[in-house]
């Protein structure tokens, strides 16, 4: 089985749950013996000590102007073709008809038009991997100035893809609400996670019981809940001022004290002590948080999944999360996670009050979430999922084929 991945995002150098997801599929899929291929635009792709892209110097264009593309394969033997959003949609159609792929897996609707040119141009099945729903970013979510283009294209993607996965069943409903006609199209496949030797040792140690860090990783964004989080911290650390505060995250080109001034008030300049942004991290740099913080929060409006469940499952840390989407499905509330109302600043602080101040419990649900993810959400388990959705659309492709076949023979 041989299946195309689209995305703007690939690890190492990647912005939020997106680029970790779409690595980790990538990399399980080719350990599963699928042959696997990523189409990466204008991203980030590291070789060697040399990036390759947006951030990265020296740029794309300045090493393959010749070939307009270039291939990479990787330890996991996948093969990487890098290209310039000028040159997106006449390198995609060119690599699929000469690689020759099974599936088109389309995981971000910014390239619903390199994926609709393979689609008219080839006739390849298209798998839509909805990984945030753009009309519930801002509905639910409450995000500013939404990006009325962007939303556009996922309408157009949703509406023409052969198959649309949600990353869980509240997304399920989520979609077939906004898109009745879609809803026998979507299967839910939810994310995975890789097994960590460190992260495993993590879970396993005794924590700090006095002076505990709070943790959260992702996006700086509305949606995710800040401004309630910034909100409790008054009260948090008036009950529990031994308590820190570490937010990870942020456009790679601030540090951490620009991205400090923008997000946190001056009235909360007399606790800015306690609290530490970091600025945007790289992947290895986020699990070192993971392995020395004591809880993880993780206080969104709207969540389709949340990577930063599982990664905080896998190093043994307590979470405590809004009751919504993937964080409602994925932990059980009191024994692998702490659940509270969304935008709601007096459950998040009770919340994160009954975490920091008990290092029993911190350890009693830390304990059972380590658990928990590897008997639940590893790879190999969760990747087997979306090959039966490859399949499925192969199979469909056959089928209609052969309808074809017998109605010019009729």
């Amino acid at each position: 089985m041989r299946v195309l991945h689209l995305t703007t995002e690939f690890p190492p150098v990647i912005y939020g749950g997106l680029g970790t997801a779409v690595g980790g599929w990538v990399t399980a899929s080719a350990r599963r013996g699928m042959t696997v291929a990523v189409l990466l635009v204008e991203g980030v792709l590291l070789v060697g000590d040399v990036g390759y892209g947006r951030y990265g110097q020296p740029a794309w264009a300045e090493h393959r102007a010749k070939d307009r593309e270039q291939v990479v394969i990787n330890r996991n033997g996948v093969m990487f073709f890098q290209t310039s959003w000028f040159d997106a949609i006449e390198v995609g159609v060119r690599l699929v008809e000469q690689w020759q792929p099974d599936i088109v897996h389309l995981h971000t609707a910014m390239l619903w038009h390199v994926a609709h040119s393979i689609q008219e141009r080839t006739s390849k099945r298209l798998v839509f991997h909805i990984h945030s729903v753009d009309h519930a970013e801002y509905e639910l979510g409450e995000e500013p100035n939404p990006w009325l283009a962007h939303n556009t294209a996922q309408d157009a993607a949703i509406e023409a893809a052969d198959h649309l996965i949600a990353l869980s069943q509240s997304e399920r409903e989520l979609l077939a609400h906004y898109y009745p006609t879609a809803r026998d199209r979507i299967r839910v496949v939810g994310n995975g996670i890789d097994e960590s030797p460190s992260a495993r040792q993590a879970a396993r140690k005794e924590r700090r019981t006095e002076s505990p860090i709070v943790f959260y990783c992702g996006r700086l964004v509305v949606r995710k809940g800040i401004h309630e989080l910034l909100a409790a911290i008054p009260q948090v650390l008036e009950r529990s001022p031994r308590t820190r505060l570490v937010l990870a995250g942020g456009p790679p080109l601030l540090t951490g004290d620009e991205v400090k001034q923008q997000w946190l008030p001056c009235d909360l300049n007399p606790y800015c002590s306690h609290v530490h942004f970091t600025g945007w991290l790289a992947p290895h740099q986020v699990a070192e948080w993971y392995r020395i913080a004591d809880v993880l929060i993780v206080p969104s409006r709207y969540e389709p999944f949340g990577m930063v469940i599982l990664e905080g499952m896998l190093y043994g840390l307590p979470i405590a999360a809004s009751n919504v989407g993937g964080p409602a499905e994925i932990l059980e509330h009191g024994r692998t996670g702490l659940l509270f109302p969304p935008k709601n600043v007096e459950a998040l602080t009770q919340t994160l009050l009954q975490l920091v101040m008990d290092a029993g419990l911190r350890r009693q649900i830390g304990v059972a979430a380590a658990e928990e993810v590897r008997r639940k959400w590893l790879w190999p388990r969760i990747v087997e999922k979306m090959r039966a959705v490859y399949q499925e659309a192969i199979n469909f492709r056959a089928s209609d084929r052969q309808k074809n076949q017998l109605g010019r023979s009729g």
